[in-house]
């Protein structure tokens, strides 16, 4: 059984559903010792006539906030409840970013880079759209190292997103060098429970063949995107069969570094 989600979502991203409550109790009902809320931050691109909708508005970051430091109070004595956020690196708009995430004192910050480049601007691409060659993944690792130097993420969130059609050889490649990196760094990688369930093109089995070779830290991440997805022990339990068969067991929550100084 885990014990821990630090992947949640909340209503405020657009694409999800369920009041913060509903998620909380839905983690209890499931048994976890720690639930954490880490929905898409807020961006600041410096353009007028772009904004992902897939994400909060900065105004809403406060209620935010304020909405899960109220739980983790109230539920105290029940489960404990971390806030976070979710977000993507990018170059032009991280230190905006920073400066906006750093006054609401987070507990952690995870790193699921859903586009490569700065996401507004002409070149970059979703990473999980098919068909994408050696240069994009090149792009994509180089990102990502480039962002997780910065010393603020907790883990690295479907570090397996990007969506590769060229040489396997060069896959393995790239892919032990994003891995090498991170075990360096005593970053985790997360598999992730939702892209599972929905049969997305992650998680890879290539990539955690990778994984289970370079010993990574592991960690399962629900994604949840309602309060019902926290309650999937059973595809939980299949995934962690999953990795047992690869050699991999995540760690426990003792072992993933909290509550950043930077932040």
């Amino acid at each position: 059984m885990l014990t821990y989600n630090l992947h949640t979502h909340t209503k405020r991203c657009n694409h999800a559903t369920g009041d913060d409550r509903e998620y909380v109790e839905a983690a209890i009902r499931a048994g976890m010792k720690t639930l954490g809320f880490s929905d898409h931050c807020p961006q600041f691109f410096p353009v007028k006539d772009y904004y992902s909708y897939f994400r909060m508005l900065p105004e809403q970051a406060q209620e935010y906030s304020e909405s899960v430091r109220a739980l983790q109070k109230e539920y105290k004595s029940d489960i404990d409840i971390l806030l976070g956020f979710e977000t993507e690196y990018y170059p032009q708009t991280f230190d905006a970013f920073y400066d906006f995430v750093r006054p609401l004192h987070l507990d952690y910050l995870i790193m699921g880079q859903h586009f490569v480049g700065n996401e507004y601007d002409e070149g970059s691409y979703y990473a999980a759209i098919e068909g994408k060659k050696e240069d994009y993944l090149s792009q994509y690792v180089r990102q990502v190292k480039e962002g997780l130097r910065k010393g603020v993420f907790t883990y690295l969130a479907h570090p397996d997103i990007v969506w590769y059609s060229g040489d396997p050889g060069y896959y393995t490649l790239k892919m032990t060098e994003l891995c090498l990196f991170a075990r360096e760094r005593d970053i985790p990688l997360e598999f992730n429970l939702l892209g599972y369930l929905n049969g997305r093109s992650y998680p890879t089995p290539a990539f955690w063949d990778i994984v289970a070779r370079v010993g990574n830290k592991v960690v399962i991440g629900y994604d949840a995107h309602s309060p019902e997805a926290l309650l999937q022990s059973d595809a939980a339990q299949h995934c962690l069969g999953l990795l047992a068969a690869k050699g991999i067991t995540p760690v426990s929550i003792e072992e993933i570094t909290l509550r950043n100084e930077k932040l």
